[in-house]
This record gives C-alpha cells, structure tokens and sequence, in this order.
C-alpha cells in the first residue's frame, strides 16, 4: 500500500518525486518512506548529477553511508543504461526502525546480472562487485515488465556536534 506523494520536480531530463510515501516491500517488511523517486534519462546521467540527487535525499544520514549509496547507485544505474532497456526508474528508501536505507534501480530488461561478468568486454564487470563490497546486501528482483536491482545499508545517524550550535 502506498501512502502520499507531494510533489515532482524535473532536472535535466529526469523527473523526480520528492515527498513521503510509504510502502509495504511486499515481504511482510516496510520499506520506509521514499527519500527520492527519478525517472533517468534516455542518456546516461553526470555521476555528479546522480550524487547531489543522493546527498540531498539522504542529509540526515551519516556521510559515509551516504557516499557508499551514492557509489552503489551510480554503478546500478550506468549498469542499467548499459545492459537494460528503458525506462530506467531509481528510488531511494529511507526507514528509521531499524535505521536503513535502500536503493532500486528499476529497467524494462528481465535478464538477471552476474557479478563479474559483462556482456561488452573483458575489461568490465566490476560494478556489481563493487555494490556488493559495499551494500550490507544486494538483490534482483524479477517481474513481469523488467527486473529491480536493489541494495541495503544499515544507516547510522551522525552524531550531533555541539560546537554548530553554541553561541558566538
């Protein structure tokens, strides 16, 4: 059951829904509310595009977690416009009990990836390798209209520092 949107906001081609949504994973789970919704280019996305998407999705969530999001999103999203079809689709979750966040990356090809494979040269690959060094776990999800590949990441909040908030 999804549960409100409030808006959307289009950048370069991508139009994004930004809001809180709700929305039971299917697995007797709760996804958390949705932190950032795009539909992605037809071209591939600047990275440094795609990282100030995440940033600004995931400000309440320690750096370093959000960095490793943004990473891991980058890879499954150039993996997507390379060896999927369109449209390709990236939500970003958040939840706060427990604290974790999750990404999908959604396109309209249904064949499964393989880590360490690639289907265009030798020297490629890498990229699910590497969402796999750096997500807490990874999957894909296959369905009627195309597949899901998603990550998870425990999330720590960043401790607040008092020095930001004293008196000059």
């Amino acid at each position: 059951m999804e549960i409100g949107v409030f808006g959307y906001v289009e950048a370069m081609g991508a139009v994004e829904r930004v809001g809180s949504r709700a929305q039971d994973d299917g697995r007797g789970g709760d996804r958390g509310r949705l932190a950032l919704s795009m539909d992605l280019p037809a071209s591939r996305m600047p990275s440094h595009e795609l990282r100030q998407w995440v940033r600004a999705a995931l400000y309440r969530e320690d750096p370093d977690c959000a960095e490793k999001v943004w990473l891991a999103l980058a890879e499954l999203a150039a993996n997507a416009h390379d060896h999927g079809r369109s449209p390709v689709q990236v939500r970003v979750w958040r939840s706060t009990a427990p604290p974790a966040v999750r990404v999908e990356v959604e396109d309209a090809c249904r064949e499964v990836p393989v880590p360490g494979a690639s289907r265009r040269d030798g020297t490629r690959g890498s990229g699910l390798v590497l969402v796999d060094a750096l997500a807490r776990r990874w999957g894909v999800d296959v369905h009627a209209t195309g597949k899901t590949v998603w990550a998870e990441w425990s999330a720590v909040q960043p401790e607040p520092d008092p020095a930001r908030w004293a008196a000059p």
